[in-house]
């Protein structure tokens, strides 16, 4: 018989990423739809700016605090390219999953990538969100 616990046992390499912990925040909707984002996302780092898109009922404000959880538990981690060459407004800061988090997704069949990006590629996108598309991300990018 196997122990339903097995697969929330921590990786080795995902020191510091305490599994139940990181799947507890994922209880709120608009966690568990941030990180369905990301992992949708054609670049797998969305801009915060790409995050309020296509997360219209979440606010700003609002919006911080959860991506703030969400990387206080180890799931995501901010990664920021130089604003050298940007456009004012050009978004500069983008949002990962930890090699951790994908890790803990992979083991417990969780957030699969091909299902959220074929998903995210019928979303309809603006001009501007696809301009936000486009900037390149950072190069210490998972």
């Amino acid at each position: 018989m196997s122990r339903p616990d097995a697969a929330l046992t921590p990786a080795k390499n995902s020191i510091g990423l305490d599994p139940i912990a990181a799947l507890s925040v994922l209880d709120d909707t608009t966690r568990a739809n941030i990180i369905g984002t990301i992992v949708g996302h054609p670049k797998g780092a969305p801009s915060k700016k790409e995050l309020e898109y296509y997360n219209p009922s979440v606010a700003a404000s609002t919006l911080t605090d959860h991506l703030i959880r969400l990387e206080e538990v180890g799931l995501i981690e901010a990664i920021e390219r130089d604003r050298q060459g940007l456009e004012r407004g050009q978004p500069y800061r983008f949002f990962q999953l930890t090699d951790a988090a994908r890790e803990l997704f992979d083991r417990n069949n969780l957030f699969e990538p091909d299902a959220y990006r074929e998903l995210f590629a019928e979303v309809e996108k603006t001009d501007e969100i696809k301009a936000a598309e486009g900037i390149e991300r950072p190069k210490n990018q998972n």
